[in-house]
């Protein structure tokens, strides 16, 4: 009885890791989409708890893709998803603490367009998919770094988020 596993988890796993290893990376950003999504339903409805919960899920997700960055073969690609995990983390704890709807709605825009970046890759033979990705990974990249520029002069967390935190483990905590 220990060794059963049940059969839709086994068929959801078995799909997610052997048909396309992109499919994992899809999964993540759809999920940390999703969360981000609720968190924003939970913030109209003043949900606290939900909100919280919703958040830290984006959070962790966003985490989790962050240290399994590639950096030796990612090159540029590693180093502009690795600011942009960051500030969209940022920008999850600044709307927790501000309780404020608009950072939740540009991370949810921003993971929506690396979604259909990874999916579109996906779709492409290995050789063709970082240049079909490339051009959504600028697209954020640059959305990111004017967003970045008026972040950075907020009074509240203006330079909170820099290369040497985004390197170090950490969670999300509730306010």
């Amino acid at each position: 009885m220990g060794n059963e596993q049940n059969p839709y988890q086994a068929y959801t796993d078995g799909s997610i890791f052997s048909d396309n290893p992109l499919n994992l990376v899809i999964a993540l950003y759809q999920g940390a989409q999703d969360a981000t999504q609720q968190a924003e339903s939970a913030l109209r409805s003043g949900d606290i708890l939900g909100r919280s919960r919703a958040i830290n899920k984006a959070f962790a997700i966003l985490t989790e893709l962050l240290v399994t960055l590639d950096h030796e073969r990612g090159g540029e690609i590693s180093q502009n998803l690795k600011r942009l995990y960051t500030y969209m983390q940022s920008q999850l704890l600044a709307a927790h603490a501000r309780q404020a709807a608009e950072p939740l709605a540009e991370v949810r825009s921003l993971l929506g367009t690396l979604l259909e970046g990874w999916r579109g890759a996906a779709l492409k033979p290995a050789a063709a998919a970082p240049e079909h990705f490339s051009p959504a990974v600028e697209q954020a990249s640059a959305r990111q770094e004017s967003a970045h520029a008026a972040y950075a002069n907020a009074p509240i967390y203006g330079g909170y988020m820099d290369d040497s935190f985004a390197s170090s483990a950490y969670t999300a905590y509730s306010f």
